[in-house]
């Protein structure tokens, strides 16, 4: 019996499937922050179980921006799309589809963690613009 994680239409793979599922959750939250308060729902599939999370809607106030914690939030640049692509694509540079196919939830994490690096890094660097010149 498989764990599948589902967030936005796309299906992640179970980082251990010892851990709570709150845990894998929350190692999710670091590519998609608003995971970090989501609801999540559970449904068999067959033998499988699938665990579904959907954003919590709440307001924010505005607060100047926390650099320090902006940017401890850019996450490490060795990103897991470039060691996948090495393992799908052949010396000729052409696309293994049989490979591919079977590792999708693998891909939709690579491409979450390289959105998710591509957000922070966004913000970090909107906060730094707005700091005030000294």
């Amino acid at each position: 019996m498989a764990r599948v994680f589902i967030y936005d239409g796309r299906e992640f793979p179970d980082p251990d499937p010892k851990l709570p599922v709150e845990e894998v959750r929350k190692q999710l939250s670091e590519f998609f922050p608003e995971l970090g308060n989501a609801d999540t729902r559970e449904e068999k599939r067959g033998e499988d179980t699938a665990y579904s999370f959907s954003k919590r809607i709440g307001t924010k106030g505005r607060r100047p921006p926390d650099v320090v914690a902006i940017l401890s939030r850019v996450p490490e640049t060795r990103l897991r799309v470039l060691e996948l692509a090495a393992e799908l694509f052949d010396q000729a540079g052409e696309l293994d589809l049989d490979a591919a196919a079977t590792r999708r939830p693998e891909i939709n994490l690579a491409i979450a963690e390289v959105e998710a690096y591509t957000r922070a890094t966004r913000q970090a660097v909107e906060a730094i613009r707005r700091l005030p010149p000294r």
